[in-house]
């Protein structure tokens, strides 16, 4: 039989199962569309709209899960607008089940529960599709071991061998105040020699291996601990020539409670090498909204000669959920979200949001466990979707009328601090947002803008979120279904497959596998993709770019 024979031959019995299987697709499809599982895809795109750069947009934290769960979960990821991934730290480290021992690493070797170098180059692969970021969280300012400088057994034995040199060796930190202190004692662990160019090094190769599985960003744990060029300190300028988005963790101030003078000199210092995080107004931010009251400073650092665009700030974090006595658990997710909606609003400065671990309690919180998919709802996808739109447009924040508003040349978020499913009526500052009617992208209600109000009804949500979003046009094959730039026999079988119930398609393969179009996938697309590679004439675009005229 001639490979043309062949293949004439498989049509047609794609074609036959295709008839001898109708009425089982038919009522599959019936029951999936009633469980929620086929849904309309018609907006779904390759360009979920999301910024260009990690630092342009908000970052979702999974917090504990592996690589391959939040490879899983790209697509909720990129549906609910959030630019870049964090992970939780890759290096191998001394081994319990219990998140903080990731913090503990015993060298600068990549790969460990959460995954490993592969499963790295696969997640960015797949990401990438998307437009997602992935930023890796790195251990560089100590390793394994007790607080009195003892190196766990763990700890790879270059780093035992060369304990004098690659270490402080200065004992516990024992007063938080002094700089000296907070860079070159230990905060738990044995503090290295982050001045020792070997460890520099270590350190640098390793984030280039990073970079090149595809990594977009680093997260440096416990920055503010490692000292700065002015210290005589050559780590932070050396990282600063890797070609990668960086923010690093800098809780409270670099100095403790020393003067103003200090602590802003040291913190402008660290952003010119990377962003930082201003967990002072997160805390007192989030506080406030807890509190149900209204917290007018616009931020921290910011005023403190700080750039917005190299601030990260959250409404929580891994630490203020997870650690012994972490003080945000407690407060209910709503109330969260309400805090971030504000915070990942702002103009230029983005916002990290945590997914929480099933678990509260310190001991009971393990890394390898998938955490909450909250990020999904209408309320926090919003608000991203708003930030991306808004990249580059002017910002007025303010409250007014018990709200919080953040108003954009575009549009605003509002978020009531005491009520929900409530009437408000705003102050429309400076006009920002232009006159018109718009509506709320959470809830669906109607808000009217004139030169100097908005308007409206807040949902249940307490966040409500306006702005005339520009279309996004969709970019795939129509009727090829796995996605790899080509119509085949492949592509009509897959369709058949889900329709049985025997495979799920993604959300994006849906839709690119919808031959006719219609927003609903059913055994006529398979009998138009079996038509079409026949060769038989039908009036569909199969085979060209949806965004073909």
């Amino acid at each position: 039989m001639t490979k043309r024979s062949l293949s004439i031959f498989l049509i047609l019995c794609l074609m036959l199962s295709c008839v001898l299987t109708l009425g089982l697709s038919a009522s599959a499809q019936t029951e999936t569309a009633a469980t929620g599982a086929v849904t309309d895809t018609a907006a779904t795109a390759v360009d979920y709209g999301l910024a260009a750069e990690c630092k342009d947009g908000n970052i979702l934290h999974c917090f504990n899960w592996t690589l391959n769960q939040i490879k899983q979960e790209l697509p909720n990821i990129a549906a609910a607008g959030f630019t870049s991934v964090q992970t939780s730290p890759l290096q191998a480290h001394d081994s319990y089940n219990q998140w903080y021992w990731l913090y503990q690493p015993t060298g600068f070797t990549i790969g460990n529960e959460i995954g490993s170098y592969n499963d790295l180059k696969a997640l960015c692969t797949e990401a990438d599709q998307y437009g997602i970021k992935i930023i890796v969280d790195v251990v560089a300012n100590h390793l394994a071991g007790s607080n009195s400088g003892n190196l766990a057994n763990s700890v790879e034995a270059e780093y035992k061998n060369n304990k004098s040199t690659y270490f402080h060796n200065l004992g516990a930190k024992t007063n938080d105040n002094d700089r000296q202190e907070i860079t070159q004692k230990n905060i738990g662990m044995p503090d290295l020699n982050s001045e020792n160019t070997v460890i520099q090094n270590k350190t640098y190769a390793m984030v280039e291996q990073l970079k090149a599985a595809g990594v977009d960003g680093i997260r440096w744990d416990a920055a503010k601990h490692i000292a700065l060029p002015s210290e005589d300190c050559g780590f932070w300028s050396k990282m600063a020539q890797l070609d990668l988005y960086q923010y690093g963790e800098i809780l409270d101030a670099p100095a403790g409670n020393s003067s103003d003078a200090i602590n802003n000199a040291l913190m402008t210092e660290y952003a010119q090498y990377i962003g930082v995080t201003d967990s002072k107004y997160s805390t007192d931010f989030m506080s406030n909204v807890r509190n149900g009251s209204i917290y007018k400073t616009a931020g921290y650092w910011n005023k403190r000669g700080v750039a917005s665009d190299k601030i990260v700030y959250w409404a929580e974090s891994h630490d203020t959920f997870s650690n012994d006595g972490g003080w945000t658990k407690t407060i209910d997710q709503n109330v969260i979200d309400r805090a971030y909606a504000i915070l990942g609003a702002r103009a230029d400065s983005q916002a990290l949001y945590l997914s929480r671990p099933s678990q509260t309690n310190h001991q009971s919180i393990y890394y390898g466990k998938k955490g909450s998919t909250h990020f999904t709802s209408p309320e926090v996808a919003a608000v991203n979707r708003f930030h991306n739109a808004m990249v580059g447009s002017d910002e007025k924040y303010y409250a007014n009328g018990n709200c919080y508003i953040v108003a954009r040349s575009g549009g605003a978020v509002i978020v009531s601090m005491k009520s929900s499913d409530v009437d408000v009526s705003v102050s429309n500052s400076g006009g920002m947002v232009p006159v018109g009617t718009y509506t709320d992208k959470v809830s669906g209600s109607t808000f009217t803008v004139t030169s100097t109000k908005i308007t409206g009804h807040i949902g249940s949500s307490g966040i409500a979120v306006i702005y005339d979003e520009a279309p996004v046009t969709p970019h795939y094959m129509i009727g090829d279904t796995d996605l790899n730039e080509e119509v085949e026999i492949t592509d009509a079988t897959l369709i058949q497959k889900h329709l049985a119930q025997s495979i799920m398609l993604k959300e994006e393969e849906i839709t690119a596998a919808d031959a006719d179009e219609d927003g609903d996938l059913t055994a006529v697309d398979v009998t138009l993709l079996q038509r079409y590679l026949a060769q038989m004439a039908t009036a569909t675009r199969i085979g060209r770019y949806s965004d073909e005229s």
